[in-house]
């Protein structure tokens, strides 16, 4: 049990930042303004890196097979990239890296400029950094006043579990952020019209896995029992009224006040499900907990069974193997991610070949497509997406870098593919992007999750 415990310290604390990241600081001509702008003084174009490998895209392509030559660069945004900082815990196992997050964003700059697609409308990019402590609300937030005061940036990506330096952003300097953490439906509310994320809120998430569910007959004749973070209870309640509209009820509601690391209650969750004769364990709550519960649940015999979603970064090949393998073998998941597709064998889409063909022509450095998945090559993928959604954003936007002009063309992305997710759309009254789901297994003869079908959209 303690070592169980302890590898679950480190999953915790390294495995829940598997998307993030960002590097490329392009200098400047002028000077910088409050909205996080640069009015170029210089007229003269400021020249593109010079080609280092085959374009990771045809974009580039201007009739004639040339590169496309330099734009102008009237105007060049600052914008901050904040990412969790794991560098301790790759130290002691490498399966925690997530790699550079700031070399996988450099490189998507540099094939953007290669290709001819940077400068969009003449607005060139300037990235800022911020490291955090995924467990440590005042680095977070320390991360929001350096971006917001010290570098005074036009709009913010930010990896996995910043949510308090995300909202701080946007509700306390009305800066555009695109976060990539799913969140409770009233932060979005408090922080409108400024933050974004690549993730469905909490309650999308927990209303589609009832949906997913019930379309497998998963639901049906179950005692359902549930232990839940008490932070998510905008969104246990979601998940609580889309089971009552199906007919299902809880039977056993255990709520934990764990923050990360474990909690009390996991030591009275199994013997309260036993109890409660509960045959279908949902669990809400963090990769600890998780391995605590089924570390319990395994010493008393008890295997009930388990129906996963993609909830507190939990469902990873590298914390899964941490799992009792006789409780896990053969669970079924839902994802919104592309987590199996390199166990299914399937082939990369061409917004993740155009990803991985651009780090590895900057990087020098090979991308392992294998299974089980790198938590590398899935935050490789992630970051960019995140540059993606931005870019898409200031492609659309307009030729004057305007912070609400930015927030409008966010809100205008439909269908928009990624490298590392379904599809992803935003509209005026939904800033939480991915929709589409697919179903994964795990399987321990391989140690990974392997993807059992396509993207597809929700059951209304």
């Amino acid at each position: 049990m303690e070592r169980r415990s302890w590898i679950t310290v480190l999953l915790i604390l390294a495995l829940v930042a598997a998307a993030c990241g960002g590097n490329g600081d392009d200098a400047t001509n002028g000077s910088t303004g409050d909205d996080g702008t640069t009015e170029a003084t210089d007229p003269t174009p400021t020249p593109a890196p010079e080609p280092t490998a085959t374009p990771a895209t045809d974009a580039a392509d201007d009739g004639d097979g040339a590169t496309p030559e330099p734009a102008e660069v009237r105007h060049t945004v600052k914008v901050g990239y904040a990412y969790p900082n794991v560098e301790a815990f790759a130290v002691l196992d490498d399966k925690f890296s997530i790699g550079d997050p700031e070399i996988q964003a450099q490189s998507v700059l540099q094939a953007w400029r290669r290709d001819g697609l940077l400068p969009v409308n003449g607005i060139d990019i300037e990235l800022v950094f911020g490291k955090y402590n995924i467990l440590d609300s005042d680095e977070k937030l320390a991360v929001c006043t350096q971006f917001a005061q010290d570098e005074g940036v036009f709009a913010v990506i930010s990896g996995r579990n910043f949510e308090v330096g995300a909202e701080c952003l946007a509700e306390r300097f009305q800066i555009p952020v695109i976060d990539s953490s799913g969140l409770p439906e009233s932060t979005y509310a408090r922080t409108a019209p400024w933050l974004f994320t690549v993730r469905a809120s909490e309650s999308e998430v927990l209303e589609k896995f009832v949906a997913w569910a019930d379309d497998m007959g998963a639901l049906e004749g179950r005692r359902i029992g549930i232990f839940w973070d008490d932070r998510s209870g905008e969104a246990v309640d979601a998940f609580k009224a889309a089971l009552a509209d199906l007919g299902q009820e809880v039977v056993s509601d255990l709520p934990s006040d764990g923050r990360g690391i474990g909690s009390p209650q996991d030591a009275i969750a199994v013997p309260r499900f036993t109890a409660d004769d509960v045959d279908l364990a949902i669990l809400l709550v963090s990769t600890s907990s998780v391995t605590n519960f089924l570390a319990s649940a395994e010493s008393q015999g008890y295997q009930p069974q388990l129906l996963w979603m993609e909830w507190a970064n939990q469902l990873t090949d590298v914390s899964t193997q941490a799992y009792p393998q006789a409780l896990v073998d053969g669970t079924l998941a839902m994802t919104m991610s592309s987590l199996g597709s390199i166990a299914a064998g399937e082939p990369l889409s061409p917004e993740a070949v155009a990803c991985i063909d651009a780090f590895e022509a900057f990087s020098g450095e090979d991308v392992e497509l294998v299974s089980p998945e790198s938590g590398k090559t899935n935050n490789t993928l992630f970051t960019c997406d995140l540059l993606s959604i931005l870019y898409e954003g200031l492609r659309t936007m307009g030729e004057e870098p305007d912070q609400e002009a930015l927030v409008a063309a966010l809100e205008t992305i439909q269908d928009l593919p990624m490298a590392g997710w379904g599809n992803l759309s935003f509209s005026s009254d939904d800033h939480a992007g991915v929709d589409q789901v697919r179903t994964v297994e795990w399987r321990t003869a391989c140690e990974c999750w392997t993807a059992l079908d396509d993207f597809r959209d929700p059951t209304a």
